[in-house]
């Protein structure tokens, strides 16, 4: 017994010592600088049938020295450059771009996906199928529809950006459009409409005559499918039937008069949804309540006086049901694209309806589907001051 013990202490210590370099080994390391550190990617069709691949790709300094490249520009820790490649698939494409390549491609930095309207009308799903299966595209990238070539946008200089990745990420995040992911994108593809969106960039000239990229529309995909864009109010009303409040503000002026007007920004708000289907007709009810701060008073109305606040808050009221009815009156009769994810309430509300009469005949069911909208507003804070500073100064 006293042998087998000691043989068996003797091989664990053989066995420990074989086991720490192997624990300290670094043997499969990739340097940073054996990478090339991808910041955006446009796709673009190459005009044969197939796609080109356009990568925005991060040049770090060397030793604090000032670094160019071609078709680049310098950032505060570096600069970027472009590289293309065609192929009859992204990943062709890919490999193609990594043949050209001195450097790793790594994909863990990419901030936008930019994917051009001509090659979003085909369908993306078949491309997005490379970033799902290849290990290291990130899934949460935000994603771009852009009116004209994708690779245009990425070789563009921006005025206050160190590099395109940096505009675009901005852009989803101070304008009126939301920003959506890739994996957004899948998620609502798989959803019960099939209906996606994602922001749609458009070249505009700036107040310098400088052509600057600008959004302000929604790209709407149907069925994995580019089939339009919406714009102007129509988004404002999907913004409020989809729950997003931070870049919502409404403003109230007097009839005939744009300069007595009534600013609020939306703080909060709560939305319920109750389908009806009768077994021909549905009917969606909607109630709405929206708890706002004054950000600018420049009329007579005196918030603090209830019967006044209720006066404006009826208004408003009216406003916002407005906008989303004519919201929905475009979804409904110009794409056909439930934009709002009505399927979802209904597939929940009516599980056996679903699969056998209502799945299978959404679009038209939704292109006639009936609308009841209960809105309330109220405006919880008026801010700082009850009355205007033209009426303290005796000028109003």
């Amino acid at each position: 017994m006293r042998w087998t013990w000691v043989i068996r202490y003797i091989a664990s210590i053989i066995l420990l010592c074989l086991l720490v370099p192997l624990l300290a080994s670094c043997w499969d390391r990739t340097e940073i600088e054996q990478l090339s550190i991808i910041l955006a990617a446009g796709l673009d069709q190459d005009g044969d049938g197939g796609i080109k691949t356009t990568l925005q790709v991060y040049v770090p300094k060397e030793g604090g020295a000032s670094a160019t490249s071609s078709g680049g520009k310098e950032g505060g820790g570096g600069s970027t450059t472009v590289f293309s490649a065609n192929g009859k698939t992204l990943g062709e494409a890919v490999f193609e771009l990594q043949n050209k390549m001195p450097r790793y491609i790594f994909w863990g930095q990419t901030e936008v996906y930019v994917i051009s309207k001509k090659l979003a009308q085909e369908g993306l799903l078949k491309h997005f199928d490379f970033f799902l299966r290849y290990q290291n595209p990130r899934e949460h990238a935000l994603i771009f529809i852009t009116d004209g070539e994708a690779s245009d946008f990425l070789k563009s200089m921006p005025q206050l950006h160190q590099n395109v990745a940096e505009m675009f990420k901005d852009l989803g995040k101070s304008r009126s459009i939301w920003d959506v992911t890739l994996l957004d994108y899948m998620k609502m593809m798989a959803g019960d409409s099939s209906m996606g969106f994602a922001p749609y960039v458009e070249w505009k000239t700036s107040e310098l005559g400088v052509r600057v990229p600008s959004i302000d529309k929604l790209s709407v995909f149907k069925k994995d499918h580019y089939v339009g864009e919406i714009g102007g109010k129509d988004v404002v009303g999907v913004m409020w039937l989809r729950g997003e409040k931070k870049r919502l503000t409404v403003s109230l002026c007097k009839e005939g008069d744009g300069k007595d007007c009534l600013s609020l920004r939306v703080r909060r708000n709560t939305l319920t949804f109750d389908p009806h289907w009768d077994g021909k007709q549905l009917t969606m009810q909607m109630k709405l309540v929206a708890f706002m701060d004054m950000t600018q008073n420049s009329t007579k109305l005196d918030v603090s006086d209830s019967d006044q606040a209720r006066q404006a808050e009826t208004r408003i009221e009216a406003n916002i049901e407005q906008l989303i009815k004519q919201s929905i009156k475009t979804s409904q009769q110009k794409l056909t694209a439930d934009v709002f994810d009505f399927a979802a309430r209904v597939h929940r509300k009516y599980p056996l309806q679903w699969k056998d009469q209502i799945g299978p005949n959404w679009d038209r069911i939704y292109a006639n589907m009936k609308t009841e909208i209960d809105v309330h507003a109220l405006i919880e804070r008026p801010g700082s001051i009850t009355s205007t500073i033209e009426q303290k100064a005796g000028v109003h």
